[in-house]
């Protein structure tokens, strides 16, 4: 079998063309972090990526010190689940529905 792809619209062959360096030593700071290395190299971290690392942490506090609660619930023997809650929000979440049955 032979695969022609001559004439395909929306193809183009791979550029392989190299960008401009920066010259070393120099800084672009547009937002956010920017680290430049001595060669020239460098990487920009955006505001929008600091602000989510900030969100993420402050989201694995929570979600710590929720797990803690629950443990010392369960180790109290206090901590009762409710099955047909939790069936229920296990069916909607491999179907990939809210907990309102709503996509």
């Amino acid at each position: 079998m032979k695969i022609q792809n001559e004439g395909l619209q929306g193809s183009a062959p791979l550029e392989t063309n190299r960008t401009q360096p920066a010259a070393p030593g120099t800084t672009n700071r547009v937002g956010g972090q920017t680290i430049t290395a001595t060669g020239g190299d460098s990487v920009e971290i955006s505001g929008i990526s600091s602000h989510l690392a900030e969100t993420n942490a402050a989201d694995g506090q929570q979600r710590e010190s929720r797990v803690a609660e629950l443990a010392a619930q369960y180790a109290r023997g206090e901590y009762h689940v409710d099955a047909a809650k939790l069936s229920n929000a296990m069916v909607s979440h491999a179907l990939g529905t809210g907990a309102s049955g709503e996509k």
